[in-house]
């Protein structure tokens, strides 16, 4: 199968949760004899020089990068507020980006033409231009749910008011767009659920994000008494859950457990997140050995109130047999049970009383690790959801 993938971002090496997905994605597709083209953005945030990433990744992908500078610039942003356009959507839109579409559609014959996420629907005419493939909208979260969210936390009133008219512009956007694309590939079944909800009505199937086992292995001698967190800082619902555990949370943890370690990591973290570093706070910028952070630590915190779609690093978490305390909303699309594969707290008290119970019971961490590891290798086998997508882009050839 000759598959096309548009991406808003280049997917290696896979240092984020959106990269991890779609890179996870492509060795999955090419695990199963696909045959891959990739075009993707290639945006100043994660700006990578094509020519020197890995060969055998260049092989299989044969990629090709168009740079983008898709930072929030101020005066468009206001600008933007007086067209009634999402401001999410049009920093996509790019004429080098279409025209380099268009040559690759001219240049070869693709099964089936895959956009990751919601911002290359813009290029949806040139495709039916220039292809009769079916096109798959691959969606990474419900985009709109993420600002809406962000809105409904905000206490600034300016501030909500303006990530209110973001969410509900996307929300237009995204009603719009559902049924223009021949089919969908959800990540989670609550992310189906809100698009039958928004009203689309194509053929869907869920393929969550999946991660090759043997990749992620079970370190032997965790430091039970380390909490960590690792997470890409330059996303609000990152930087929003680790301000609210910092605050609200480690302070309770510490008149319980005091030589309780924590540690944060994360690309552009933020200042003042680094200000918290003391005594019983490690704050980190991008780690190179995110494995190895993960591995060697004991707890791991998912403190979310806002974001869609699946938690990616909950997933690589869970892989590496870690035990997990998140949110309601961290473990949308992971149909794991509380107090079992991973557990849940959504207040501040709750939160401190699981991270308490498990630096308290390291028997406990261990067995939670244990079943998410289990759970891991049951759900989140790579190559098996490769095949099952696989599977439903045959069927589409066939209507």
């Amino acid at each position: 199968m000759r598959i096309l993938q548009l991406c808003i971002r280049v997917p290696y090496p896979p240092v984020d949760g959106g990269s991890i997905a779609m890179y996870h994605l492509q060795q999955s597709l090419h695990q199963n004899g696909a045959k891959l083209k990739v075009l993707s953005f290639n945006t100043i945030k994660q700006l990578t020089n094509i020519d020197t990433l890995d060969k055998e990744y260049r092989d299989m992908t044969r990629i090709e990068g168009i740079y983008l500078d898709n930072r929030i610039k101020p005066f468009a942003a206001l600008f933007n507020i007086f067209t009634g356009e999402s401001y999410h959507i049009i920093r996509f839109v790019r004429r080098d980006f279409e025209e380099a579409l268009v040559r690759i559609l001219k240049e070869e014959q693709f099964d089936v033409i895959q956009l990751e996420s919601l911002y290359m629907i813009p290029y949806l005419e040139a495709i039916r231009s220039y292809s009769k493939a079916p096109i798959v909208l691959r969606t990474h979260n419900i985009e709109h749910l993420i600002w809406q969210r962000l809105a409904n936390s905000s206490k600034n009133p300016l501030r909500k008011w303006y990530l209110n008219l973001l969410a509900e512009r996307l929300r237009h956007y995204e009603q719009w767009a559902l049924n223009r694309v021949d089919a969908i590939a959800a990540m989670t079944p609550e992310d189906e659920q809100q698009m039958r909800d928004l009203g689309a009505d194509v053929p869907m199937i869920v393929a969550p994000v999946g991660v090759n086992i043997p990749d992620y292995p079970v370190y032997p001698n965790p430091d039970p008494k380390v909490v960590f967190h690792i997470g890409a800082m330059d996303w609000m619902p990152n930087q929003e859950g680790v301000h609210w555990f910092l605050t609200e949370v480690w302070p309770k943890v510490l008149t319980k457990v005091p030589d309780a370690k924590l540690k944060l990591a994360g690309k552009k973290m933020p200042d003042y997140i680094k200000a918290y570093a003391g005594s019983s706070v490690e704050v980190h910028d991008f780690v190179q050995d995110g494995k190895g952070f993960i591995g060697n630590g004991g707890i791991m915190i998912v403190p979310l109130f806002s974001g869609s779609g699946m938690r990616v690093k909950i997933v690589e978490g869970m892989a590496m047999g870690k035990a997990i305390v998140t949110t309601a909303i961290g473990a949308e699309g992971i149909a794991g049970k509380d107090g079992q594969e991973f557990m849940i707290a959504n207040t501040n008290n709750e939160f401190a009383e699981a991270v308490i119970r498990l630096l308290q019971n390291p028997a406990k961490q261990q067995e939670i690790g244990q079943n998410a590891r289990a759970y891991s290798e049951k759900v989140f086998d790579n190559t098996a959801i490769g095949k099952q997508l696989i599977g439903f882009y045959e069927s589409l050839e066939k209507e």
